[in-house]
């Protein structure tokens, strides 16, 4: 029977769990047959397939390769495990952008800044000209089309807070106009939410850290998703 060194089956093994009812440690590791189980991803391997020699872990190829969904060919003296992309490849980072997205949206919020410094402006000279409203919808369609581009969860996460952005500017505006007022909280946070999609866009990725009302929504959003589906 031939036996594959345990420790050296890498990408596999780091997500997946291997437990030995437990392994014994120290002196105990060093005795033959103290080892009588080890579970790969749920999987088992027991009996004459596993062995431990001198502290060493050792299970055979075949009942690894079963346990990994792997196939096993023979070159010379070696035998050679191949295992699926999809088991042992990288695993996506959720915080990730597309460069597709980034590419279509990475122009909108400085689009949102220039409307936000433009009412601001407006509102210091106490100048009563109306912005059209079409600023607003040019940004909205804006977002509307780039998301046609959104390939990740993050890429609609910016999309979620871009929205809210210009969509919260909006009814500032708005309000202003009627002398009521927008509060202070509500401001910051679609100034917030535009800011850190800039970031976002330009790094590629979120950090994780951010504190915009429509990142934590969608974070509550894939906690829930997640624990359905379990």
């Amino acid at each position: 029977m031939r036996w594959g060194v345990l420790r050296v089956i890498t990408c596999a093994l780091l997500a997946s769990s291997v437990s030995a009812q437990q392994v014994q440690k120290s002196a105990d590791r060093t005795k033959s047959g103290r080892l009588t189980q080890v579970t790969i991803g749920g999987k088992r391997i027991m009996g004459s397939d596993v062995l431990v020699w001198k502290g060493t872990s050792y299970v055979s190829v075949a009942a690894l390769a079963q346990a990994l969904d792997a196939s096993v060919t023979s070159e010379g003296n070696l035998e050679v495990l191949t295992i699926p992309e999809n088991e042992c490849g990288p695993t996506p980072d959720e915080r990730m952008l597309s460069d597709e997205y980034r590419s279509a949206a990475g122009h909108i919020p400085d689009a949102i800044e220039k409307l936000r410094d433009d009412i601001d402006k407006q509102r210091a000279l106490g100048n009563h000209d109306m912005i059209p409203g079409t600023r607003f919808d040019d940004i909205d369609r804006d977002i509307a089309d780039a998301e046609q581009s959104a390939q990740t969860g993050a890429d609609k996460s910016i999309s979620y807070a871009l929205s809210h952005a210009n969509s919260a500017l909006a009814i500032s505006y708005y309000r202003s106009l009627r002398g009521a007022e927008y509060s202070t909280q509500a401001q910051l946070d679609l100034e917030v939410c535009e800011l850190e999609s800039k970031v976002a866009l330009k790094t590629g990725r979120l950090s994780g850290r951010e504190i915009c009302s429509v990142f934590h929504f969608n974070q509550e959003e894939v906690k829930v998703s997640s624990s359905s589906a379990n």
